[in-house]
């Protein structure tokens, strides 16, 4: 059959015409991309399951809530880079299905010590823990597999389109967990997990890794590790996208944790849910606007100036959402830091990702999902502001320190805005 005839017989014909959409045109990518939306929900819908488990299991506490979700962090500090060097020695599809066999191992006891109520939350804190350290391995693997599914012309779209399922997401699956514990409870939600995991594995057996173009050579686990930390200390390009990353990741992100606060100082205590609730749903459609605009734009030239453009008009944005006194005005803003944000993050990735050869890319993959590592540095130094200076306040000062920051970067290297 020839190709013309296979796309327009094809079931995916209908998005294939969109150049929003046109990573889909390759098999192996549909099915990566169709497992990671499994993955994402799975991870979501267990995310906020466990926070609501961990408060009922302890009243409430703030504390524990906050130490549970966050301790999966930990192990991307820990282990993160040597995961990618596994990434890339090994055949990552093989990789990334022992890793979802391993979640399904991990998520199946924990759903069914949960529904016997023989789970308290210290089993939950180890099971946080445990699921951070299989995500430090499964996210560099998978987010190398894109540039292995897809040619290189293709790959900024590829990564767009990923992004976009985890915002798409991010939307809806909160929402799905809660509605889930009414007819299933924690312990049916943890085995919904479970079987989303085991999907993931089935989903990726037919796929096939036709980009893939070497692995690193086989000496020591030290030996390869250096390869890619000197890799990165040569390419001066490489580690300002790397150092770049890290900048929202502490100082932009973290405001997130002081949204609860914030909502509750702009309006009164009865409609503090409600504006709660507006500034995430306005942040999650910002990102989506910002993710499918990346992809309608494909392989474009200048993502160099989009990319500094896009963190600095970020930061700008929290200085005003930070200072802001009234509800709709901070609503639209945090929309477009959504858009702008979601911007930014997709075209560093496909930056790093293109600058790269195959041989390392796990290794450098690894090395940049470091800032979601930090990320946590960033809520304790928030908090203090906060107490400080007053909740907004304490979101602008971390504003002008990230514009500080990312304004030095572009001054100081002016070859960022020339990047291609």
């Amino acid at each position: 059959m020839s190709p013309k005839a296979t796309r327009e017989t094809s079931p995916w014909r209908w998005v294939l015409r969109l150049n929003t959409f046109a990573a889909l045109k390759h098999r192996d990518y549909r099915f990566l991309w169709l497992a990671n939306s499994f993955s994402n929900t799975a991870n979501w819908v267990q995310q906020v399951t466990l926070a609501l488990l961990v408060a009922d299991l302890t009243n409430g506490s703030p504390f524990w809530v906050a130490t549970v979700l966050g301790i999966r962090s930990l192990p991307v500090l820990l282990i993160g880079p040597l995961a990618g060097v596994a990434v890339d020695r090994v055949d990552r599809k093989k990789l990334l299905m022992v890793t979802q066999l391993v979640l399904v191992a991990i998520a199946f006891p924990f759903a069914v010590g949960v529904s016997l109520d023989k789970v308290n939350e210290f089993h939950a804190l180890i099971f946080s823990f445990m699921l951070g350290l299989d995500m430090s391995i499964n996210r560099p693997v998978s987010q190398s597999l894109i540039a292995n599914v897809v040619p290189r012309e293709g790959l900024t779209n590829a990564l767009a389109l990923e992004n976009s399922v985890g915002n798409v997401i991010r939307l809806i699956a909160p929402a799905l967990g809660i509605a889930l514990l009414t007819p299933f409870g924690f312990g049916g939600n943890f085995f919904l997990q479970g079987g989303a995991y085991l999907a993931v594995f089935l989903i990726l057996v037919p796929m096939r890794t036709p980009y893939r173009e070497a692995v690193a050579a086989g000496s020591s686990v030290a030996h390869n590790l250096k390869e890619g930390l000197r890799y990165i200390q040569r390419d001066t390009t490489l580690l300002l996208l790397i150092v770049l990353i890290i900048i929202p990741s502490v100082l932009v992100h973290s405001a997130q944790f002081l949204l609860v606060i914030f909502a509750a100082e702009l309006v009164s205590e009865s409609d503090e849910n409600l504006a709660l609730t507006l500034l995430y749903i306005s942040m999650g459609i910002g990102a989506v606007v910002g993710t499918f605009t990346i992809a309608s734009l494909g392989n474009f030239r200048n993502r160099g100036r989009l990319n500094m453009g896009a963190i600095l008009i970020v930061t700008v944005l929290l200085i005003f959402f930070g200072i802001s006194e009234y509800l709709v005005l901070s609503v639209v803003l945090i929309g477009l830091m959504g858009l702008f944000n979601q911007m930014f993050r997709i075209i560093n990735n496909s930056l790093v990702q293109s600058r790269i050869p195959d041989e390392m890319r796990g290794r450098i993959t690894s090395i940049y999902f470091i800032d979601q590592g930090v990320q946590p540095l960033g809520i304790p130094l928030l908090g203090l502001l906060a107490v400080w200076l007053g909740t907004g306040n304490a979101i602008a000062v971390a504003g002008l320190m990230a514009l500080g920051a990312t304004t030095f970067i572009s001054l100081r290297w002016r070859e960022m805005w020339r990047l291609q």
